[in-house]
C-alpha cells in the first residue's frame, strides 16, 4: 500500500460514523455481501495489501471489489469501509468535501435517515483530511475524481442531493 492510503487508513483508526457501534443499528449490513451490496469498492494499490486475508477480492468495473464474511481484522479493513457512509468527494473546482455516498442509500440507514442521525463531527473531519491526503497520489486523485462524478451522476438521477442535511452534530 503506498504512503498516502497508509495515512489515510490511520486518520481512521479509532473514528466511525456515530459514537456508538453504527452496526448494531443495521446488523452491519455493509459488512456482509448482499442484494443490497456488491462489496466495497477497493482504492487503487489496496488489492495487494488485501491478498493474504480472509476478505474476497475480486474485479469489478472501476476497479477491484471486496467482501467479506461479516467479521475481520478491523486493523486491515480497507479505506472504502473505514469512510462508510461517507465518500471524499472532489468539486469540479478540486475542492474536497465529505459527502453522503448514495450508493449506500439501499443498505445504510445512515444515509436514508441523514436529516435525523448526525454523523460523529470528528469523523466527517477526518473523511475530508482522507480526501487532501489522497488527492496527492496521482493514481487516488483520479479515482476520487471518477468516483465524484458517478456520486453526481447518481445524484441526478434520484436527487438524493435536493435537501442538504447537516452531516455532523455540532460540537456542544
Amino acid at each position: 500500500m503506498n504512503n498516502h492510503l497508509e495515512r489515510a487508513c490511520a486518520l481512521l483508526e479509532e473514528l466511525t460514523p456515530l459514537t456508538t457501534d453504527c452496526g448494531a443499528v443495521c446488523d452491519g449490513r455493509c459488512c456482509h455481501e448482499s442484494a443490497d451490496s456488491e462489496g466495497m469498492l477497493l482504492f487503487p494499490g489496496e488489492e495487494t495489501l488485501l491478498a493474504d486475508t480472509d476478505f474476497t477480492v475480486r474485479p469489478a468495473a472501476g476497479g477491484c471489489l471486496l467482501t467479506c464474511g461479516g467479521t475481520c481484522d478491523r486493523t486491515r479493513r480497507p479505506l472504502a469501509c473505514r469512510i462508510f457512509p461517507l465518500f471524499p468527494y472532489v468539486t469540479e473546482e478540486g475542492r474536497v468535501k465529505a459527502v453522503y455516498d448514495p450508493r449506500g442509500w439501499r443498505m445504510c440507514p445512515l444515509v436514508r435517515e441523514c436529516t435525523h442521525v448526525p454523523l460523529d463531527r470528528d469523523f466527517v473531519r477526518a473523511v475530508r483530511r482522507v480526501g487532501r491526503i489522497l488527492m496527492a497520489d496521482p493514481a487516488c486523485a483520479a479515482f476520487l475524481r471518477q468516483q465524484s462524478r458517478e456520486i453526481d451522476d447518481l445524484n441526478r438521477l434520484l436527487k438524493l442531493d435536493e435537501e442538504r442535511p447537516p452531516i455532523a452534530r455540532r460540537k456542544l
